[in-house]
């Protein structure tokens, strides 16, 4: 009966001290969990300031290359305005030009390079233009130096096309023995004009002042 009492105290120390250790153990995980949890925690809110940081960095650096681009930006838009109104005016121009006189245009460029078609001899594309027109005009212009033409189709000068002029005309000159090829084109006579007169054209057309 002694030796029963003696085994049941031994199991009942046993117990106890499984019990202590076990409630050992989950207060060390318990507090292992919180410190995890604390960590966790604290690694999302560096995240978080770290994320908040770099967006805001993001967005002051965007809101400053707009507001930046605003006034480059209203500039082309300006110019192009500009550009467009002179060239509608001088498709009204061209448009209410007689035949005869958009080809007295062509004329004084021909004429301007005289000194550099001397010694050869040319045939000519006619294009836009009526063939038997324009070869009174070349023979006066030329004389011997020219010898015949024909007539061509505006894709040859659609290269030089001034953007938004509606008319493809001219003549194109090109020597006997293949060393030189010339164009005269209202397209040349345009972007003379533009390179020469541009601000002016731009001060005439909005009343003497270029908007703001």
């Amino acid at each position: 009966m002694e030796e029963l009492r003696s085994t049941d105290a031994l199991d009942n120390e046993i117990r106890n001290d499984a019990r202590r250790k076990a409630e050992q153990i989950l207060a060390r995980a318990e507090e292992t969990a919180r410190s995890l949890i604390d960590n966790v925690k604290q690694k999302v809110q560096e995240e978080e300031n770290l994320a908040q940081k770099n967006s805001d960095e993001r967005l002051a650096i965007y809101k400053k290359n707009k507001e930046a681009s605003l006034p480059l930006e209203k500039q082309r838009y300006l110019v192009l305005n500009i550009h467009n109104a002179v060239i509608d005016a001088m498709n009204e121009y061209f448009d209410g030009l007689k035949e005869a006189e958009r080809l007295d245009v062509i004329r004084i460029l021909v004429e301007r390079s005289k000194d550099l078609l001397a010694g050869k001899t040319f045939d000519a594309v006619i294009i836009g233009f009526k063939k038997t027109t324009a070869d009174r005009m070349l023979k006066k212009v030329l004389g011997k130096s020219y010898a015949s033409s024909s007539t061509g189709e505006a894709f040859l000068i659609a290269d030089e096309a001034v953007k938004g002029f509606n008319r493809r005309e001219g003549i194109i000159l090109k020597s006997d023995d293949g060393s030189m090829v010339c164009r005269f084109t209202l397209d040349e006579k345009i972007k003379e004009i533009l390179d020469k007169y541009s601000r002016e054209l731009a001060e005439t057309l909005f009343c003497g002042r270029i908007p703001e």
